[in-house]
């Protein structure tokens, strides 16, 4: 008895047997040239995609604007305490943002003041959650910034008050507005 998988092919057919046989290697070539081009072409987008890190950053800087965000909310009700870096102990505004940034990844300067100079200006149309926005709380009506909070999104930021510590306000108040200096953004956003 034959086996199954042996094939008997009369004389005539053998010819056409070994042209189907070299069909096959080109098409079995064929496909994998194919599958190298896309190989190659994916190596080709992943170096482009490195060598391009604005296409690549897009992706990242709402991700670390999130994280930003995410990280504010874990301080609220945190006492204020001027001068303060700690949260167990307490924070003031500019030590809360400058410790929000780190926590995502960021540098910015310890004091107001410093952080206000370290940041690009945005116009208000502009703004987006994790932007800053940067205070006259002492002399209303001057471009003197003493104060800085983060934006949060749909008009409310959060900041370290010495009256209510870590808390959430809406930038649409007077008080606040009267002595918004600027709005500006991190330089790497």
């Amino acid at each position: 008895a034959k086996s199954p998988t042996s094939i008997t092919l009369p004389l005539k057919n053998r010819k056409s047997f070994s042209s189907l046989q070299a069909s096959l290697v080109h098409a079995e070539v064929v496909l994998y040239l194919s599958l190298m081009k896309q190989s190659f072409k994916f190596l080709v987008l992943v170096v482009f995609l490195m060598r391009c890190p604005g296409l690549a950053q897009a992706r990242s800087i709402a991700k670390t604007r999130d994280e930003v965000i995410g990280k504010t909310l874990r301080y609220l009700n945190t006492p204020y305490l001027w001068g303060g870096e700690h949260p167990q102990t307490g924070l003031d505004c500019s030590s809360f943002v400058q410790l929000v940034y780190r926590n995502a990844g960021l540098h910015l300067p310890r004091v107001a003041r410093d952080q206000y100079r370290s940041t690009l200006p945005l116009s208000p149309a502009n703004v987006l959650p994790g932007d800053l926005l940067f205070f006259s709380m002492k002399r209303p009506g001057l471009a003197h910034v003493d104060h800085v909070g983060i934006y949060l999104g749909k008009g409310y930021f959060i900041h370290a008050s010495v009256t209510n510590g870590i808390h959430v306000e809406p930038i649409t108040k007077p008080y606040y507005l009267d002595r918004l200096v600027a709005i500006k953004k991190y330089r790497g956003f």
